[in-house]
């Protein structure tokens, strides 16, 4: 089976697809690949990637030093010995946070980037297995729209023998009703899965950002997934702490601790080293030196801490329950990809087979005069229902393994990220 890399399809092809969901009014063909690598250009997985572009821009140049201080002190004298004049003195004041504020400012700024960049990799992954879902559920509609103007057209034949056998005394008017009957039934059947596959082109087409709603259809096959073995199963459910909507609740509550701490050493202990030059009016130059100290009598910034730190309580509480959520979410999703393949082989190779027999006996008994246009109408129901039932189950298991695989290679790329310093 081709590996996870199957997701990933050329720059071109995602830019080309992203221009006729956006000026193309005719319908869009997309296949399940460009639809997952549209993911990442829906406008909030696109916008919380720029945001951590710009922060970390930003925190590249963020200094462990406040600004200096200026200070123009002009006046008047008057003596009446030495006469008036302007006096003037010009200083400058440097203050020196000893409480370690640059290193408490750089490290509230690493958290923050390292928030938003977990809530990016979360807004993404979110993104990507809504894109998956609307594409297959697209696909299964669209092959239950197929299936169902097949039985549409068929019926319609049925009904047109049915009448022409009455016409010669070969069947009743009961017969006529039941195979009418079937005919409007089938019908509404196409009208009804017509208008599910439009709700899903829209969902679809909202899906991958575009602006306004196109005309989508699923084209190509459904994606084949390939899985990490059963045996490691259990070992990746341990692990479903580390999927990004639980990073980044527990990345924010670290970020709001280091909020807290960079409050508190703004608030404490500080130097302020300057000098100042001094013009007397009456000519006479010179110069000193200042020191000043503030020492953190009254606020440590408690105002500031206190709701930096309950925020970081909730956040962690959060993240607490994000990781049951996550747990609960992984092993789903592979006890899924076991049932769901046990589904598809019931209906691949014993409903639908069975179904199929069935209707063409049927049919064949019907024309020999053996069984009512009933009992056809019955079994040829049960056919297009297999059939349908068939699809939708097929793209439910691709689903299956595609939600599988993503949050597999979400807990891969959390783990890569740890590792790197």
């Amino acid at each position: 089976m081709p590996s996870r890399q199957a997701f990933t399809v050329p720059r071109m092809v995602v830019v080309l697809t992203a221009f006729l969901l956006a000026a193309s009014p005719e319908p869009t063909s997309m296949s399940f690949a460009e639809a997952l690598a549209l993911a990442e250009r829906a406008p909030l997985p696109a916008a919380t990637a720029r945001a951590v572009v710009s922060q970390r821009a930003e925190a590249s140049r963020v200094s462990s030093l406040s600004n200096p201080q200026l200070v123009v002190e002009p006046g008047w004298r008057s003596s009446a010995t030495a006469g008036s004049g302007l006096d003037l003195r010009v200083g400058v004041a440097q203050p020196f946070h000893l409480s370690g504020l640059g290193s408490a400012r750089k490290e509230a700024v690493r958290r923050e980037t390292q928030a938003l960049s977990e809530e990016a990799r979360s807004a993404l992954l979110a993104r990507r297995l809504t894109v998956a879902e609307a594409w297959l559920s697209l696909w299964a509609a669209e092959q239950a729209q197929a299936r169902a103007a097949e039985e549409a057209r068929l019926a319609d034949a049925f009904r047109e023998a049915v009448e022409s056998a009455a016409a010669l005394g070969a069947a009743t008017k009961l017969d006529v009703a039941e195979a009418a009957t079937y005919a409007a039934d089938a019908r509404l059947t196409e009208l009804d899965v017509q208008g599910v596959a439009i709700a899903r082109r829209t969902e679809l087409s909202r899906q991958v950002g575009a602006r306004q709603a196109v005309s989508v259809t699923a084209t190509g096959p459904l994606p084949e997934v390939a899985l990490p073995e059963e045996s490691r199963w259990p070992a990746l459910q341990e692990r479903a702490a580390s999927l990004p909507e639980v990073t980044a609740r527990m990345s924010l509550a670290r970020a709001e601790r280091a909020r807290a701490d960079e409050a508190k050493a703004a608030r404490g202990l500080q130097l302020q080293l300057g000098v100042a030059a001094l013009r007397e009016y009456d000519g006479a130059v010179g110069g000193v030196a200042t020191v000043g100290l503030t020492p953190p009598v009254f606020d440590h910034g408690e105002r500031e801490r206190g709701t930096l730190l309950a925020n970081a309580a909730r956040l962690e509480g959060e993240g607490l329950e994000a990781a049951a959520a996550a747990a609960s979410a992984l092993a789903l999703a592979l006890h899924e990809v076991e049932h769901s393949h046990e589904v598809v082989e019931v209906l691949r190779d014993t409903l639908l087979p069975g179904a199929e027999e069935a209707a063409r006996l049927g049919e064949l008994l019907f024309r020999a005069g053996d069984t009512t246009v009933l009992e056809v109408v019955r079994l040829r129901r049960a056919r297009t229902q297999a059939r349908i039932r068939l699809g939708h189950a097929l793209a439910d298991e691709a689903l299956a393994r595609v939600r599988a695989r993503l949050l597999i290679d979400a807990l891969d790329a959390s783990a890569t990220n740890e590792a790197t310093p």
